[in-house]
C-alpha cells in the first residue's frame, strides 16, 4: 500500500483537476501521438495567448476527479491523454483545432464544454 505522503500528493492532483474542470468553460481531452517537446511548448504558448492551459495528468487521477463530480468518462480515458482548458468555451477548442491542422499527431477526442460532455463530432 502506498504511504500517506504519496496518497496526499495524489489527492492534491485530484483536487487540482476537479478545480480546473469546475472553473473552466471547456475541458478538452486530446491524444498526442508523437508531438515533440518543441511542438508541445508551441501549443502551450498558443493556448496561453487565448487564456487557456495545457496539462498532462494520469488518467486514473482524472477519472477519480471526474467521479467525485459525477462525470463518467472512464471508457474514454484510455491511452495517453493531454487536456486543454480555459475560461472561454471556444478559445481552447479553436486554438487546438488550428494547431492540429498543421500537426496531425494531435487529435481532439472528447470534452466537457459548459458543463456538458461533448463528443468529437460537436467539437
Amino acid at each position: 500500500m502506498a504511504n500517506q505522503k504519496i496518497l496526499d500528493q495524489k489527492q492534491l492532483v485530484i483536487d487540482e483537476i476537479a478545480k480546473n474542470v469546475a472553473d473552466s468553460k471547456s475541458f478538452i481531452f486530446l491524444e498526442n501521438h508523437g508531438l515533440t517537446v518543441a511542438e508541445m511548448t508551441e501549443l502551450r504558448r498558443k493556448l496561453k495567448e487565448s487564456d487557456s492551459e495545457l496539462k498532462i495528468y494520469k488518467n486514473t487521477l482524472v477519472n477519480r476527479a471526474l467521479t467525485t463530480m459525477n462525470i463518467d468518462l472512464k471508457d474514454e480515458l484510455n491511452g495517453p491523454k493531454v487536456v486543454a482548458f480555459g475560461s472561454d468555451s471556444i478559445a481552447p477548442i479553436k486554438t487546438v483545432s488550428e494547431f492540429a491542422k498543421t500537426h496531425t499527431n494531435l487529435e481532439m477526442k472528447i470534452g466537457i464544454v459548459d458543463g456538458n460532455i461533448t463528443t468529437l463530432d460537436v467539437l
